[in-house]
């Protein structure tokens, strides 16, 4: 069936499973899929979504990091049913895709701290930053740029876009105007006040995608509760499966495959599906 048949060996549900992405991509690209290993850092409406969509192209090695459990405000826009409500989200999200692909060798953890980082990153491929935990953030951005790995992030907002991080383009807490460079994880975790900046400072990047404000306050008022923290981030099942879904092309077309180049922090090339006008800018 494939040109290459005879240097590639998989096994009959394998080759079932991706017959329809050959042509996209090529039998030898599609065992670099297979191969790669990319761990994901948050299951939340990101990273569930990335995770099947990984593992539905063909990718076998994963890791999935959280440690919330699905409940009913999860529903809207989370990879979970009711059935999974009081669950860990690794758990159910394991669950789900060892059902598409049962051979997918899944690493969990629940915990991400500066003691299990670099175990966690081991023989990694590629990060995706899935998760609004500004401590972690800063755990996984310094690792993976340390082991250059490279790092892709999005955020569940109404704009279709990613950038990357690598070892040659500006890191994490230069991007975000973080001023946190010269401080030890410890440091940041015992102020307050550093913990407050950084939320801010990550805010104000983010305010920056015009016209925000206006897409979240159609409802009077709360996106200024969104920002102070009062409620959760504010997000649509749509909004985030778009997201998702432009996560997963860009780690296989432009991190393992390298197909298409990488877009690097701080600029973006996007889309705002609102207006229906591109976006092409630095932050």
């Amino acid at each position: 069936m494939f040109n290459n048949k005879k240097s590639i060996t998989w096994k009959k549900s394998y080759r079932d499973h991706i017959s329809r992405n050959i042509g996209l991509i090529s039998a030898l690209e599609q065992e670099k899929l297979r191969n790669a290993s990319v761990a994901i850092f948050g299951m939340g409406g990101l990273g569930g979504p990335l995770a099947e969509q990984l593992v539905r192209a063909g990718f076998e090695h994963l890791i999935i990091c959280d440690n919330d459990k699905f409940e009913s405000t999860n529903l809207n826009r989370q990879i979970c049913s009711l059935n999974d409500l009081g669950k860990f989200k690794i758990e159910a999200i394991e669950e789900l895709l060892l059902k598409i692909n049962p051979d997918t060798k899944i690493q969990k953890y629940y915990e991400i701290d500066e003691k299990n980082i670099s175990e966690i990153l081991h023989n990694v491929s590629i990060v995706a930053l899935t998760l609004d935990d500004v401590i972690a953030s800063l755990i996984i951005s310094r690792e993976s740029r340390k082991k250059e790995i490279p790092m892709i992030e999005t955020w569940g907002i109404p704009y279709l876009w990613a950038w990357w991080f690598t070892s040659d383009n500006a890191d994490f807490e230069t991007c975000y105007n973080l001023k946190t460079q010269n401080l030890t994880i410890g440091e940041i975790k015992r102020s307050d006040l550093y913990s407050k900046e950084i939320r801010k400072a990550i805010i104000n990047k983010l305010l920056k995608f015009k016209d925000l404000k206006e897409k979240y306050d159609r409802e009077k008022g709360y996106f200024d509760r969104m920002i102070e923290g009062s409620i959760p981030l504010i997000s649509i099942a749509p909004i985030v499966r778009l997201n998702a879904s432009y996560l997963a092309f860009e780690i296989i077309f432009s991190g393992v495959l390298k197909i298409k180049e990488m877009i690097k922090a701080p600029n973006i090339i996007g889309y705002d599906y609102f207006s229906m006008k591109p976006i092409n800018k630095s932050l």
